[in-house]
């Protein structure tokens, strides 16, 4: 977009100037074509650009074809992308469209041969739906967002996880000329909120599955009837829920394989009340492992977006307690054996916090041998002593 920007400023000049010489006021050509009030002024001033049927009408009732735009100079002929990114010094400024704003986030340390690799990944995985009979489309979805995740984050070690899950590859994904043409018509913002939940259960299997095998632990990532096997002897004070449990915890192999827990993976916080806390509760209090594992994506729309995450402040300056009722679940209530945030805007527990029932701990993926791993791994020695597996 900014890279035609002064084509379209231009263009939208012209309209203005050719609803003004047919003497057509805005509200007229609102109500010939049936528009709510505003669109035109919108569209003239540049807070909308119209879409091409928009711009064939508007042409018709002023008596103009696409001949009398001919002489407006076009000076990029750059596709308009949900997401573009252009190289500031040693930087790279990534935009993109963030409720009514045009929204701009740093990128340190970044090139843009960096960002075109990693769009390719993204762009190259989404194509195999058509290049293989073979395969569930969902299932191609769901790895090409978590490879393209992965590249990232191998790409640039130093970033915040969490800004490149929301900033880049969300607003990758939405980006229809991305996917493969036959799909312009998809609902890209609900497709991604299916496609995400089950690639970030692959993020998570995919960094540390071998380095807890190491360890006798598996990560499982199960259909429906294996979950049922695996839960089959779990006694808990509620019913569990196999479709509500996203990765599994597991010892042993085969006819041995035992359960030990369940990771709660999530984006954000938006569905953890409903569906994760009950059964996480009930997992606790059975001895069994149930951390939160997270991205903690939250910000509010501006121009320059900040990710902040749900979790809140802990204590100010002069010791006052002032944590969220969301940190407090985990902290004082214990919802959740931890939680595992890969924002590293989120305050992880502070030490002076001793009477903790769990902790909130801030990870990274430059080596899978981390915090995440050591809670795993010291919570299968208790679970395996405690429960006699």
């Amino acid at each position: 977009m900014q890279n035609n920007k002064n084509f379209f400023q231009e263009l939208l000049q012209r309209l203005r100037s050719f609803r003004e010489h047919a003497r057509m006021s805005t509200s007229h050509v609102e109500e010939r074509l049936m528009l709510g009030h505003g669109w035109v002024e919108a569209i003239e001033s540049g807070r909308v650009y119209p879409s091409l049927d928009i711009l064939i009408s508007l042409l018709n009732m002023y008596g103009k074809t696409f001949g009398d735009l001919r002489d407006i100079p076009i000076n990029s002929p750059v596709v308009d992308r949900k997401l573009t990114a252009e190289a500031v010094e040693e930087d790279l400024i990534l935009r993109f469209q963030y409720a009514k704003y045009d929204a701009e986030y740093k990128l340190n340390d970044a090139t843009l041969e960096q960002y075109r690799s990693v769009i390719s990944t993204l762009r190259e995985g989404l194509g195999r739906i058509h290049n293989t009979s073979s395969r569930e489309p969902d299932t191609i979805k769901m790895e090409s967002v978590s490879d393209t995740f992965l590249n990232a984050v191998e790409m640039w070690p130093l970033a915040n996880p969490s800004d490149l899950w929301w900033f880049l590859v969300y607003r990758a994904y939405c980006d229809p000329y991305n996917h493969p043409s036959d799909h312009y018509r998809l609902d890209l913002t609900q497709s991604w909120k299916r496609t995400s939940g089950w690639a970030l259960e692959r993020v998570l299997e995919t960094h540390y599955s071998s380095t807890l095998s190491k360890y006798g632990i598996n990560l499982v990532i199960a259909d429906t009837e294996r979950k049922k096997f695996l839960i089959e002897n779990v006694m808990v004070n509620r019913r569990l829920e196999v479709d509500k449990m996203d990765v599994l915890l597991t010892i042993g192999t085969g006819a041995n394989e035992k359960f030990i827990g369940v990771i709660h993976v999530k984006a954000s916080f938006a569905e953890r009340r409903t569906d994760d806390v009950p059964m996480s509760q009930a997992l606790v209090d059975a001895g069994y492992i149930s951390p939160l594992w997270t991205m903690d994506c939250k910000s509010t729309p501006s121009k320059t977006p900040y990710n902040k995450g749900e979790l809140g402040r802990t204590f100010d300056g002069k010791g006052r307690d002032k944590r969220s009722a969301k940190r407090k679940d985990i902290e004082d209530d214990g919802y959740f054996s931890a939680c595992f945030s890969y924002n590293k805007n989120t305050v992880p527990t502070p030490s002076k916090l001793r009477q903790a029932k769990s902790k909130i701990f801030v990870c990274d993926f430059s080596n899978p041998n981390d915090q995440f791993v050591s809670f795993v791994v010291s919570e299968s020695e208790r679970v395996k002593i405690e429960l006699g597996l």
